[in-house]
């Protein structure tokens, strides 16, 4: 007896209705349902074995417990000892491989899935390939050092001979392999070194992919480096060689050739770089530095350009420290300066100038890094004295002659160079008298520029000029003239200038014309910090602190701003922290009266995302004094909350500072939990706290979470509000950055300049903050860690939740009026969890503000999310309404949720009513629950399990389990299924008693009428793959598992969306085609980008119209399953007419598909279908061609069987139902007749002109084809389409009908076809079908033969006597049932004699003939005696005629005739007797000695003549079967 868990393993959910719900599976629905998994393991794949062993060890052991095959068994024991570690599996290796080898064989299949899994550790065992790759490669090195001698002589063949391992895509290969060919370049001739070396350029140029660049390039380092981090003594011509004209020009002759080899070379020099020191290097800079001077003095200036590309890669930041002598760089700069760069004054056509140009103020650029880093200040001076002529050039490179011309570029040069430096580059000890005079023209040009916008500026101000939009170019440039002034300190720079500049800016920023303040505030502040670098004493004038601090409180959100007057805080002579210092003199701005002012204005700052903000806004703070009479009752040491909070945000953030700021971060929380925080500086530290999580850490998060929950909870009515205001405000920011965040991703920006670009980062410099959505989930998770303080909150807790679930507060009329746009996304849906653990926590949601609402929302539109997480958590919050029909369900309805026991609870728990598990008055609220909770697992395979096939399989449970609901209960369900297809926004009137009420659902006419006029083209073209493909499986599953009763009533709804997703697909299939679109151009204006992807996946490719077409073959699949399993519903006309409109053009390539297809289509199905249905069958005379198409299927050679078998059902389908209906409709014989002629040629063409490839059809013929013969023969009127049929018909009598049954139906058929044959009788070639018929076939086809010659006898006299002699010779006795009537066989065997021959022709005398044969073989003496005297009659008449002359009047025979028929027939059924009973074989060979003695004049039995005697005893044919039956006795006595 079956335990209750093996029952429960083999039940299936739900197939019939009523009480047997549950039904135990048969074998084969078991074996269905197999998973067959590779991945049998449930432990992880190890990364490594065993301590101590090894993989293939451990697979052993695993495997040993896991099979005990004999063969298995064998093996264990032959390689345990064998693979007990990785040295010794590496030993051993021929040997384990060929044990492998050995074992795979069937004889012991039960071995060979561990022996597969051993060939596949061996496949995945990397230590193993890389051992056997380092042992491989080793000996080709030792290959290389040892055939040195010869190899050597052509350098270039082995090259040739290695290109596939040298460029071998595995990075450690090409390593290895480079490596060892490195041996034949270091001990080459310097001949075959040049040739070998040329050799890999070539390769490179030819084809410059990755793999062939990087090989290259460790070819080339492995032979130029020695051992012990040095060079070897061939390194030297190497390199002269890698860096010669001759050696970049091979690339010239290919397309990005030169560049490809500039790239090897690069690669090769900086691997050197890399490993070896700075004295190796020096030859390598050396012969650089020689090849570049040799250039320079030549004039090329192509190979000049690279070998500038070469060492300024040698001289990057990474490597400029290794360069321990400046002198011969420099000095290779002076030579380029005098002999490229100052001669270029008259600017030339050839871009190498120019790129020559640009590289060496790069490689400029790279010196002063160097210098810079090696703070080498001499060096340094003197180079801006020998480098100060490149800036007198009168080309585009000269600064003071482009100042007016090229005015970005030369400030952008300026900028760099400035910021370069790091220090003021103009000052006495960089500029002589003559420099300072050519620089004035820079300074001058630069006061100018800040004076000219001064003047722009307060015209604007004070009316006399209009506000207009400036460029951003034109603001990048007056911020980089900005950004240059202050390094113009001793040229009589006017630091007021930029005070005033501020002045207007501010000015302008007051009238509020539409500028775009954040990009003049940032002006200001980069004006700010330009005005500090100019201050040349430390004198601080009050008026200008009143002026920053007055800047300060006015553009407070202002990063820029706030810095710069930070910094000028900071330079000030007092200290930042003012507590020990006494006699400071502080401004009356920083004096403690203005402090507590200052804490409210600036608190705001502390939690704002900009880290510049925050920080610069706590070093302001710091600055103020500290009273501390105000605050007696706090003890000093916690009154630096400020500096505590300044340490925070200022200490870099990483995993050895995190345990620091997470100390300071518990001070600030202890001193809040001692009250030892004065109330003024509460506001600060609430909103310090909450900046901490805009830093981008996480294990800070936690403490600063723990913090503010601790003042929140401590001094909740100070800090409530702002919470909330600050928890608004950080929501509103997310939801509008969520609705903006696809327009950002798809516009397109435009190129900017690099000074512009400069710009945008000074304006919005890069940050690493935390993102919106973390900061608002930690705030929320801060709400969570206080929940009895906040539930009488609800009024401001409801609202935000209901806001961040899209709802206008104000205007919330139904739980569907949400904005779409702002719900959406795994950002989203990690915050909406947040705020379900938080509504979770307050226990008391009768009480709340809109509770009703909110309970409304929470169960119509969040409990059918695909989470089960958030299902999760949305249950709980429902269960805090404390429903009576919610609560007694709580334990059945999670475990619907949980993954682990979902499969458990779907079969333990029922919802039918039979079951009485729910009370008939909770059904109307509890079903709709459980409904929208399994919704998501019936929508999304992925929410199942991990495994397509599982996850199909627990689909179809699930719908299983919900097909125990009542019909009237499942409305929701399709509406569910449906909504994820409409767009809320159009169809709300509708959805709104669907998707978001309580009110009963209903799924009438009218209402899938409603739901279908969206389902338009353009809605369904805009869905995603996912959601098409998705919804068309689910339909597929639910018309497999439910059963009528329950589908019946929504088939209009399911089928209407299905028939218009496939006219979707059509249209752009067919417009695609029609007008002649390219893939692109259709894919865009249908509009079928997927939301989010990239711009490289929004082009059309013929993949995606595969997926049309995929798309569209299974809507066609899914009509087609309905239509046979509802063949009786009556769709409407709508549906019909958007079917055939969406088929029509595949219904012209009918004939089309039937030559290339292996399957028959969806389609054909669809029709095959109608074909079978009195109610669908008129449908097929819609399309006018659509029939004669399926029949020409027929005539197509290539068509493969199955398609021919499913046209040969079509065409029974119809014939059946026209005999059903006893032709009383007229709706098929519309469709056939009229199609007759074409249906017979099909069929003609398809048994009568065969081939080998969809034979199967015609050799083995079965009831279906007979059948459709039977029924057509009826409606054959036509002689000519008679005589078609009957040359079908007759090669089904010679080789295909192998059963009576079938050969009497076929020769019914053909007596029933006779007489419409008339003249075009086929009497001849029915007699030579039936005659081999006679010879094998039994006494009831033989009747039936009888009945056919009768037929025939009507039609052709001649065959009377024929037809007559026929019957006699298959009398039946009147008295015995089914036996013979002898006497009249004997009669009429007596009147076939010699003479019976002269009155028949030869086709007559075969029928005759047959039958005789047949009789032979009989076990009847009597009847084989008298078909032995029919033969030998027939014997002696043919000996008559071969012995006579031919007669004129005898036309009949001749001995032709006699002839064939001797040696095809009578000899050729001679033969077959000889394989039967010995009586059989006794009368055919005593026939054969008749026909050796009286045929005399047959060639082939002239040799028999000497077997002959009239001696019985010496007689050969008289003693044959004797001499047999003599042999085989004494074999059985023997």
């Amino acid at each position: 007896m079956a335990t209750a868990a093996e029952a429960l393993a083999v039940k299936s959910l739900n197939k019939y209705p009523g009480g047997r719900r549950f039904v135990f599976r048969t074998f084969s629905q078991r074996v269905e349902e197999l998973d067959i998994d590779v991945f049998r393991s449930l432990d992880p794949l190890k990364t490594e074995p065993s301590e101590g062993s090894s993989f293939f060890r451990d697979c052993l052991v695993e495997w040993r417990e896991l099979n005990t095959a004999e063969d298995f068994i064998s093996f264990y024991e032959e390689m345990m000892p064998l693979v007990q570690t990785l040295p010794q599996i590496i030993l051993h290796k021929e040997l384990i491989l060929s044990k492998l080898l050995s074992r795979l064989q069937m004889k012991g299949r039960l071995s060979l899935e561990p022996i597969l899994r051993y060939w596949r550790w061996i496949g995945r065992s990397d230590p193993l390939v890389h051992v056997l790759a380092i042992m491989i490669f080793t000996s080709w090195s030792y290959i290389m050092m040892y055939l040195q001698k010869y190899l050597v002589r052509d350098v270039v063949h082995v090259l040739r001979v290695t290109v596939k391992l040298r460029y071998y895509p595995k990075h450690y290969v090409q390593e290895f392999m480079a490596e060892a060919v490195s041996f034949l370049l270091r001990n080459a001739p310097i001949e075959q070194l040049i040739k070998g070396t040329r050799k890999v350029m070539v390769e490179v140029a030819k084809k410059p992919l990755v793999v062939r660049k990087s090989g290259a390039s460790a070819l080339l380092w492995y032979a130029m480096r020695g051992t012990s981090s040095k060079l070897h003594s061939r390194a030297e011509q190497l390199l002269r060689l890698l860096v010669d004209n001759s050696m970049f020009g091979i690339g010239d002759k290919f397309a990005q050739g030169s560049q490809s080899l500039v790239e090897v070379v690069t690669a090769a020099l900086q691997r050197l770089c890399e490993v070896l020191g700075p004295m190796e290097l020096n030859l390598m800079w050396n012969c650089l530095y020689e090849e570049i001077t040799d250039v320079a003095s030549n004039g090329c200036s192509l190979h000049l350009s690279h070998l500038l590309s070469v060492l300024i890669s040698t001289v990057q930041i990474d490597y400029i420290r290794k360069v321990y002598d400046y002198q011969p760089l420099l000095q290779v700069v002076g030579v380029l300066l005098q002999k490229i760069i100052l001669p270029l004054r008259v600017p030339k056509a050839e871009t190498q100038h120019s790129e020559v140009v640009d590289k060496f103020l790069q490689l400029m650029l790279c010196i002063l890094d160097g210098l810079h880093l090696a703070d080498n200040v001499s060096v340094l001076a003197n180079v801006s004295v020998q480098w100060a002529p490149v800036f007198e050039l009168r080309n585009s490179s000269a600064l003071n002659d482009c100042i007016e011309t090229s005015e970005e570029e030369v400030i952008l040069l300026l900028l760099i160079f400035c910021e370069r430096l790091q220090v003021q580059v103009l000052s006495p000890s960089f500029l002589d008298e003559t420099s300072k005079e050519e620089v004035l023209r820079i300074y001058s040009h630069l006061q100018d520029a800040i004076g000219y916008w001064i003047g722009i500026i307060n015209q604007i101000v004070h009316g006399d000029s209009p506000p207009f939009q400036l460029q951003e170019a034109k603001l990048a440039l007056l911020w980089g003239i900005i950004s240059c002034y202050p390094y113009m300190t001793d040229l009589q720079a006017n630091p007021s200038l930029l005070l005033d500049f501020v002045d207007a800016v501010d000015q302008l920023l007051a009238i509020e014309s539409g500028f775009h303040k954040h990009i003049w505030q940032s002006l200001i502040g980069a004006a700010l910090g330009s005005y500090n670098k100019l201050r040349s004493d430390n004198i601080i004038r009050n008026e200008e602190v009143s002026k920053f601090f007055l800047l300060t409180r006015k553009y407070r959100s202002s990063s820029q701003i706030l810095s710069a007057v930070a910094d000028f805080l900071d330079s000030m002579d007092w200290s930042t922290f003012q507590e020990g210092i006494s006699n400071a003199v502080l401004h009356p701005e920083l004096k403690a009266e203005k402090a507590m002012e200052a804490l409210g204005i600036f608190a705001e700052n502390l939690c704002h995302s900009d880290k510049l903000i925050r920080l610069s806004t706590l070093r302001i703070l710091c600055h103020y004094e500290l009273n501390y009479d105000h605050f007696p009752e706090v003890e000093l040491g916690e009154k630096k909350v400020l500096q505590l909070l300044l340490s925070i945000e200022d200490t870099p953030i990483s995993v050895t500072t995190s345990r620091k700021v997470i100390l300071l971060i518990s001070r600030i929380q202890m001193g809040l939990s001692a009250a030892r925080i004065a109330e003024a500086y509460l506001p600060s530290v609430f909103y310090g706290v909450i900046g901490i999580f805009h830093n981008r850490f996480s294990s800070l998060w936690d403490p600063a979470l723990e913090c503010l929950a601790v003042l929140v909870s401590k001094y909740f009515e100070m800090a409530w509000d702002r919470l909330v205001q600050y928890l608004e405000q950080c929501e509103c920011n997310f939801l509008s950055s969520h609705d903006q965040s696809d327009e950002s991703k798809t516009a397109s920006s435009s190129k900017s300049s690099d000074l512009v670009v400069r710009f945008n980062m000074f304006v919005s410099p890069a940050s690493d903050n935390t993102p919106s959505a973390t900061v608002l989930s930690l705030l929320i998770e801060s709400l969570q860690k206080v929940p009895t303080s906040i539930e009488s909150r609800s009024r401001q807790i409801v609202p935000l939740f209901l806001k961040f679930m899209g709802y206008d507060i104000n205007n919330a009329v139904s739980v569907g009026s949400f904005n779409t746009q702002a719900v959406k996304g795994k950002e989203w849906k990690n915050i909406l969890k947040e705020w379900l653990t938080l509504l979770k926590l307050m226990r008391n949601p009768k009480s709340f503000y809109r509770g009703q609402f909110l309970k409304e929302v929470l169960q119509y539109r969040l409990l059918d999310e695909d989470d089960a997480e958030i299902q999760m958590k949305v249950l709980d919050c429902l269960l805090n309404w404390k429903d009576d029909f919610l609560v007694p369900y709580e334990l059945h309805l999670k475990n619907l949720i949980s993954s682990k026991s979902f499969r458990e609870e779907l079969t333990t728990w029922s919802l039918s009513k039979e079951s009485n598990l729910i009370e008939e008055s909770h059904r109307s609220y509890l079903v709709p629950l459980v409904t929208r909770i399994l919704i998501p697992k019936v929508r999304k395979l992925k929410t199942l399990a991990s495994r397509k096939h599982t996850s199909v399989n627990l689909r179809k449970a699930v719908l299983g389990f919900l097909a125990q609901l009542e019909v009237d209960e499942l409305p929701l369900l399709f509406a569910l299924l449906i909504k994820p297809l409409l767009s809320i926004s159009e169809g709300v009137d509708v959805m709104n008693n669907w998707f978001w009420s309580s009110s009963a659902w209903s799924m009438d006419e009218s209402y899938s009428f409603s739901v279908l006029k969206y389902f338009t083209t353009d809605n369904m073209v805009a869905l995603s793959w996912k959601k098409r493909y998705g919804f068309l499986y689910v339909i597929e599953d639910i018309i497999g598992v439910f059963d009528e009763l329950h589908v019946k009533p929504y088939l209009d709804l399911l089928m209407g969306c299905v028939v218009r997703m496939l006219g979707s697909c059509t249209s752009i299939i067919d417009s695609g085609k029609s007008n002649g679109l390219s893939l692109v151009d259709m894919y865009s204006s249908f509009g079928l980008h997927e939301k989010g992807a990239s711009a490289e996946n929004q082009i059309m490719t013929s993949t995606a119209m595969k997926q049309f077409k995929e798309l569209r073959s299974l809507c066609l699949k899914i009509i087609s399953l309905v239509l046979n399993k509802y063949e009786d519903h009556d769709f409407a006309c709508d549906f019909w007419d958007l079917f055939f409109t969406s088929v029509k053009s595949l219904i012209d390539g009918f004939k089309q598909e039937g030559a290339s297809s292996e399957k028959p289509s969806s389609l054909l199905s669809c029709f095959l279908s109608m074909s079978g249905s009195y109610k669908l069958v008129s449908l097929l005379y819609r399309e006018e061609n659509l029939v004669p198409d399926i029949f020409s299927i027929l005539t197509v050679p290539t068509a493969s069987e199955a398609i021919l078998s499913c046209v040969l059902t079509f065409v029974e389908n119809l014939l059946n139902l026209d005999n059903e209906l006893d032709h009383e409709d007229d709706a098929v014989n519309r469709i056939l007749l009229p199609n007759l002629d074409a249906l017979i040629g099909g069929l003609h063409c398809l048994f009568k002109f065969s081939n080998a490839t969809r034979r199967k059809l015609v050799k083995c013929p079965g009831g279906r084809e007979l059948r459709i013969f039977k029924l057509l023969s009826k409606y054959i009127k036509d002689p000519s389409a008679a005589r078609k049929f009957v040359d079908i018909l007759l090669p089904l009598l010679t080789t295909g009908i192998q059963n009576s049954d079938a050969c009497i139906e076929a020769l019914h058929v053909i007596q029933q076809i006779i007489p419409v044959l008339g003249s075009e009788s086929c009497t001849t070639e029915i007699l030579n079908a039936v005659s081999p018929l006679l010879i094998s076939v039994g006494l009831v086809v033989r009747m039936s033969i009888c009945d056919l010659l009768d037929a025939l006898a009507g039609t052709d006299t001649s065959l009377i006597p024929v037809a007559k002699l026929v019957r006699e010779l298959n009398s039946t006795s009147a008295m015995e049932m089914g036996g013979l009537d002898y006497d009249t066989i004997i009669s009429a065997y007596e009147k076939i004699n010699k003479d019976f021959f002269y009155t028949v022709g030869e086709k007559h005398a075969l029928v005759i003939l047959s039958h005789a044969v047949h009789d032979m073989s009989s076990e009847d003496l009597i009847l084989r005696q008298s078909g032995y005297r029919s033969l030998l009659s027939f014997v002696e008449f043919s000996g008559e005629i071969l012995d006579r002359e031919l007669v004129s009047d005898d036309q009949c025979w001749s001995e032709v005739c006699i002839q064939r028929i001797i040696n095809k027939f009578l000899f050729r059924n001679m033969g077959d007797a000889m394989r039967k009973g010995a009586s059989v074989q006794k009368v055919w060979i005593d026939l054969l000695r008749e026909m050796v003695l009286k045929l005399a004049k047959v060639s082939s039995l002239k040799s028999f003549r000497a077997l002959c005697s009239d001696d019985a005893e010496q007689d050969f044919f008289n003693n044959i079967i004797h001499l047999q039956e003599i042999g085989f006795y004494s074999v059985l006595e023997y």
